[in-house]
């Protein structure tokens, strides 16, 4: 049901209050909708993208360079996912050990993240050799706007409000609990109420909107609250290529049984990580290593460096690249950040158009991200070697870290929000409750303790679909 008006809905009390429609919120509720919940979902947005939301995205950062925060953010029906590439692979299970919940707690909700990703491709980690796995990446079709604004409309459980902007969470009296939450619509504040409230608003979003929620009301927020603090996002950059022979990859690829051999197109990858045994030995982070095909040239500057570089091989390549098993390689990395408590998310002097704080962000890389990159790197080039398949040259910033190097980064918005055990070092508990507030809950990325290399958006779906059988059991036991 569409909800134009909300002086029809003002003096109702839902069991549940969704703030924000992008995966993760829109997961949970369709479960929740499984399961008999009349639920609200805020959207401060509308169905489609307009240029005056900008105005609430805006951030400053300090540090290290970090991008346009207006360009890989949206207030609109579907969030970020109305921009989003549809990339997903899980987390391992060893990316869990810092977590208070382990990757079986989130294992049981796979099929139904595949079936609400409209997932078809199975995921797939085998060994390539001692130290590394090959890995696959599934591309997810859905469109939150196309797919579930209709279903939605139609939904007598599920009511969902666009263009109505949150503004801060409103306390019982002598209780730890929410009683409602202040949003303005169409220049005009209203109150809603729920029994439970869950805030799922986007890994930045998150954190600025329960740091003005606590500023607001200091006696329900813990100050102990670690909250915008511990942010990390993917870095993303370039970091080698090279030649290699294809057939002998292939051939290699059936050598070890590996069932999921590449196949080469105009558009192919080779996913690349390193086992567990080989970080802890190694004492670093984990990287994705995408390695990108495309048809090689002798007259690339690529050749020519690995003449230098490996002469004998490089007349080996030459003389068949008439046989078409040739070809050019990019690497890139896709990189684990460390949790680090002062990469973190503030309030900014600067206030949105309804005089809510913007967002201030304090982020640096960390050198051990390149000592990383560069370590497993070398481990995909000594496999190279030893199975005479091909060469790569790495980028010189590997090797002397006063160099600049170009990052994408800000795509995968995690931490800020963080799980855990007790409120000095998280803000929500094993089952994403906010500690020490007894119906207030949140999702998304934000809440990621650590993050892995993996694409984080299966992971949120499988955290939201777990949020939603929460407290579905909670209701029910009291």
């Amino acid at each position: 049901m569409i909800v134009k008006d909300l002086n029809q809905i003002q003096s109702k009390k839902f069991k549940v209050i969704i703030i924000g429609s992008g995966i993760a919120g829109i997961s949970a509720a369709l479960k929740f909708e499984k399961k008999g919940f009349e639920i609200l979902i805020i959207e401060s947005g509308n169905l489609e993208f307009e240029n005056n939301t900008l105005r609430f995205l805006k951030a400053d950062s300090i540090g290290d360079h970090y991008g346009d925060f207006t360009e890989n953010r949206l207030r609109q029906f579907g969030g970020t996912s109305r921009i989003w590439g549809g990339n997903c692979n899980p987390m391992n299970k060893e990316n869990f050990s810092e977590w208070p919940i382990k990757k079986n707690d989130l294992d049981k909700y796979t099929n139904e993240t595949r079936e609400f990703l409209l997932l078809r491709k199975k995921f797939f980690n085998e060994k390539l050799n001692d130290n590394l796995n090959v890995y696959n990446l599934a591309w997810s079709k859905l469109r939150i706007d196309e797919k579930f604004y209709d279903y939605i409309k139609n939904s007598r459980l599920i009511h969902l409000t666009l263009g109505s902007t949150f503004l801060n969470f409103e306390s019982n009296e002598n209780t730890q609990s929410i009683a409602s939450i202040r949003c303005k619509k169409n220049n005009q504040d209203f109150s809603l109420q729920a029994k439970f409230f869950i805030l799922a608003c986007g890994g930045i979003e998150n954190s600025r909107l329960l740091l003005w929620s606590r500023k607001k009301n200091k006696e329900l927020f813990s100050q102990n609250l670690p909250i915008g603090k511990y942010y990390m996002h993917h870095p993303f950059h370039t970091i080698g290529s090279g030649l290699i022979n294809y057939k002998k990859l292939n051939q290699y690829f059936r050598k070890k049984n590996i069932f999921n051999s590449p196949i080469v197109t105009c558009d192919s990858n080779i996913y690349i990580e390193a086992n567990n045994f080989f970080l802890k030995r190694k004492k670093i982070t984990n990287s994705g290593i995408y390695i990108n095909f495309k048809k090689a040239n002798s007259e690339n500057n690529i050749y020519k460096q690995l003449r230098c570089l490996a002469p004998k091989f490089a007349k080996k390549i030459y003389d068949n690249f008439k046989s078409n098993e040739i070809y050019e390689i990019t690497i890139e990395t896709l990189q684990e950040q460390k949790s680090i408590r002062t990469n973190l998310i503030s309030l900014s002097n600067v206030l949105d158009p309804y005089g809510v704080p913007l967002t201030k962000i304090f982020w640096k890389k960390n050198p051990s991200e390149i000592t990383s990159a560069r370590i497993i790197s070398e481990e995909i080039s000594k496999f190279l070697i030893d199975e005479d398949i091909g060469r790569i040259a790495l980028e010189e910033y590997l090797y002397d870290q006063t160099l600049k190097y170009d990052v994408i980064s800000g795509n995968h918005q995690m931490g800020g929000t963080r799980i855990g055990d007790n409120e000095n070092d998280s803000v929500v508990d094993k089952n994403l409750k906010v500690h020490g507030i007894e119906n207030l809950f949140v999702t998304g990325g934000s809440v990621f303790r650590t993050s892995g290399h993996s694409h984080p958006t299966f992971t949120i779906v499988q955290l939201s679909l777990r949020l939603a059988d929460s407290i579905v059991n909670y209701s029910n036991s009291i």
